[in-house]
Order: C-alpha cells, then structure tokens, then sequence
C-alpha cells in the first residue's frame, strides 16, 4: 500500500465493462488514490467515491453470496 501512497502520477485503469449511460455504451474506469478510489464512466463527470476497505467488503459479501447460492444448489440437485 505504501508504494501507492507515494506516487505523484495519477493511477486510472479502464475496464472492459460497459454501462448504458444517456443511451450511450461507456467504460467503467477507476481512478486509484491513496485512501480510496473514484469509480466513474468514461466522457462523464460523475464519480463515486469508494474507500479500498470498502472495496474489500463488497468483495466479500459476493463470495459469500456465491458459495450460499454453490450449496443451494448442491442441495437442491441432490434431491
């Protein structure tokens, strides 16, 4: 983490996901900063602030969310 703290140029990655916005298709893009990251769309203005622990909980709320849903349907097919 360090290592991130200290740069001096901005971090932004572009991801290859897409969301309709005003009718237009747009890239997701991150924008990484010290103590959080800004989630915007490509040509738009509006970004979501989100802290990295943030980031860390929502992550694990979806495997957890995944492996329910693994065993439910493990159950449900052995049946």
């Amino acid at each position: 983490m360090t290592a991130l703290a200290k740069r001096k140029s901005r971090l932004t990655f572009e991801t290859s996901d897409v969301v309709r916005y005003r009718g237009r298709l747009r890239e997701v893009v991150i924008e990484a900063e010290e103590y959080m990251a800004h989630v915007r769309l490509k040509g738009s203005r509006m970004r979501f602030p989100i802290s990295w622990a943030g980031i860390y909980n929502q992550a694990v709320k979806i495997a957890v969310e995944k492996a329910r849903a693994e065993k439910k349907e493990k159950r449900k097919n052995k049946h």
